[in-house]
């Protein structure tokens, strides 16, 4: 049976053996609700989701149940944060928990417990403080959105790779947890229950309780994704290119702009004339060409695929569920 440094995991349980621990217990999600013992990672992990989103996570890890119940936790709130479709909940969950991880890392004392997350997580820096061009545009990418020193026409590029100044390695190594943190979740059969807790969530944080409600259409045979956005949407956080994916997914279906202006009027940010006219421009009504909804590759390159439906358009899902 492999071992696992529960000490190690439980602190950093975005590392790949994290997973494999959780998957080394052989419990689904049902089975874990009735275990007497991991059944408490159910709360903690809802738990832990509010505490992110306060900007501090509380962990007891004072014994080997409290270090597995923290790792199982972890898992917990990833499904949750991911069930939500809530780009801005997701975003400071990810920064909450990556901002705790680098807080133990400086209080580290083994210097192969910083070699092994940055060998997990593909963060290669060489002893000239050189790092691949790939890897620097990858993990600067948002922080040069805020701080003009991280855009690449400020370094000094050789050879295919960055020259990293003295203290940037910590920010990078916080962006790279923070990225994995962010990759999806596979969330195919996921009970109900979990669904109502990030429901809950959702609502608590974006302070609305409402659904969107959409004429004609049947909103149990909803893609993942597409419901995932339309919460997202209603909370005021979603991206353009979701947008655009939803438009397209419900003119494709059908229904009329007046529908869709309905669907998109529950936006913070709702303007019924810019709304109308870029509706009745992607429906073809204006400009006689009508646009197409993305496919499901181009939905996971976008990172907004948050579950594997085994298909490979959104509207082939809604349809098949449909007649079903």
């Amino acid at each position: 049976m492999t071992e696992f440094d529960l000490d190690l995991i439980s602190k950093y349980p975005f590392l790949r053996k994290s997973k494999e621990y959780v998957a080394s217990l052989n419990l689904s999600l049902s089975d874990m609700q009735k275990n007497p013992l991991y059944s408490a990672s159910i709360n903690l992990g809802k738990q832990r989701v509010l505490d992110a989103l306060n900007g501090r996570i509380n962990l007891d890890l004072s014994s080997k149940i409290s270090k597995e119940l923290a790792i199982l936790s972890y898992a917990v709130a990833r499904i949750l944060v991911n069930l939500t479709g809530n780009r801005m909940i997701m975003s400071k969950y990810a920064e909450s928990e990556a901002g705790q991880a680098y807080k133990f890392l400086m209080d580290e004392k083994r210097g192969s417990v910083l070699d092994e997350i940055k060998e997990d997580l593909g963060l290669l820096v060489d002893d000239s403080n050189m790092i691949k061009f790939q890897d620097y545009l990858r993990l600067s990418s948002n922080i040069s959105k805020y701080n003009q020193n991280w855009k690449l026409s400020n370094r000094i590029l050789d050879s295919g790779f960055v020259k990293l100044n003295e203290n940037d390695f910590p920010v990078l190594l916080k962006e790279a947890i923070r990225l994995r943190i962010l990759e999806p979740v596979n969330l195919a059969g996921i009970p109900d229950n979990f669904k109502e807790t990030a429901k809950w969530i959702n609502s608590t944080v974006s302070g609305t309780g409402s659904e969107i409600e959409i004429e004609e259409v049947d909103k149990d045979a909803l893609p993942p994704c597409i419901s995932a956005m339309l919460a997202s949407l209603e909370s005021g956080t979603t991206s353009h290119n979701s947008m655009f994916i939803i438009a397209t997914f419900f003119t494709n279906l059908g229904l009329k702009v007046d529908n869709v202006v309905k669907i998109f009027s529950k936006s913070p940010k709702f303007s019924e004339e810019k709304t109308r006219y870029q509706l009745e421009f992607l429906s073809g009504e204006k400009g006689g060409t009508k646009y197409t909804c993305p496919t499901c590759a181009k939905i996971k390159s976008y990172g907004l695929c948050v579950a594997e439906c085994e298909v490979k358009h959104p509207l082939q899902f809604y349809r098949r569920k449909a007649r079903g």
